[in-house]
């Protein structure tokens, strides 16, 4: 998909979570992710902070889910990695119809990784333990970095 179509995706999906979402977003304290699950207040945090966007899809009833918030979003130094780097937003897979529409997210858990001009570092799907999945967030974390360093665009996984 091209850039362009990215960035419309993403202001798409912007514009439909938003429209019907009414929680804050800065993230409440305490230990483990600070997730926000509103994707506009999230965007805006992202544009001010100049930090990628950390998209996790999932749902109550999915057990991998379960399993990598339990195990690996839940380990204390990834958590901390994660709330430095990353604006991070956790969305309903069941609720979050429209995002998961325009996202094309079929497969449970998914991670999208984000920057705040809509274009995609990363994307996959499924459990990821807590080092294989800290190697994929700073892999796209220096991928945002030299985005940044050169005014550029990301090229679409």
């Amino acid at each position: 998909m091209a850039m362009i179509q990215m960035r419309v995706v993403f202001g798409a999906v912007l514009l439909a979570v938003c429209a019907t979402s009414l929680e804050a977003a800065e993230p409440a304290t305490g230990p483990g992710v600070a997730w926000s699950s509103n994707l506009k207040a999230a965007h805006g945090v992202a544009v001010r902070d100049n930090k990628p966007l950390l998209l996790v899809f999932g749902a109550e009833w999915c057990h991998f889910c379960t399993k990598l918030e339990q195990e690996s979003l839940a380990h204390p130094t990834l958590a901390r990695y994660i709330n430095d780097t990353y604006v991070p937003v956790h969305l309903d897979y069941d609720k979050d119809e429209r995002a998961r529409e325009i996202l094309k997210v079929e497969r449970l858990p998914c991670t999208v990784l984000v920057t705040k001009d809509a274009e995609i570092l990363d994307r996959f799907e499924g459990y990821l333990p807590p080092a294989e999945l800290y190697r994929k967030l700073s892999a796209a974390k220096q991928v945002h970095l030299k985005l940044v360093e050169a005014g550029g665009t990301a090229t679409v996984r």
